[in-house]
């Protein structure tokens, strides 16, 4: 049996439901733009698709999800492998607001091992693609 979850509220869901039974959002008329479903995926209770929205969203270099990946690399209850995500994504998005929060992030002893060093991998990144964007 599959698990489905409201788009905008990730409650589960039984399949066929038309209006979800927590948020009352309609299932079948979903007018968000594809950035926002992804951004709104950084928020599903499975680490997976928060990464693989994370990923998508680096591919796109989206700035409207600035926010979002900030929060979800600050949160210590995030799977260290999206947090991780979350950076690498940061860094393409490269703003300087991301570089901050790279920064934090790779100096935050409390994060784990792997996402310092996808902070400071990412950092280095967004530098050259500045260096080499301004030449």
């Amino acid at each position: 049996m599959t698990t489905l979850f409201c788009p905008y509220c990730w409650f589960e869901i039984e399949s066929g439901v038309v209006i979800c039974p927590q948020c009352q959002a309609s299932l079948t008329e979903d007018r968000r733009d594809y950035v926002d479903k992804l951004i709104d995926a950084l928020r599903h209770p499975e680490a997976f698709t928060q990464r693989r929205a994370a990923y998508v969203l680096g591919l796109i270099g989206s700035p409207r999800a600035l926010e979002a990946l900030t929060v979800l690399l600050q949160s210590d209850q995030a799977d260290p492998y999206v947090r991780a995500q979350a950076a690498e994504t940061l860094g393409v998005i490269g703003t300087s607001q991301a570089r901050s929060a790279l920064e934090q992030a790779a100096r935050d002893a409390t994060q784990s091992v792997l996402v310092r060093r996808t902070a400071v991998i990412a950092l280095e990144a967004a530098q050259r693609r500045q260096e080499t964007g301004a030449a």
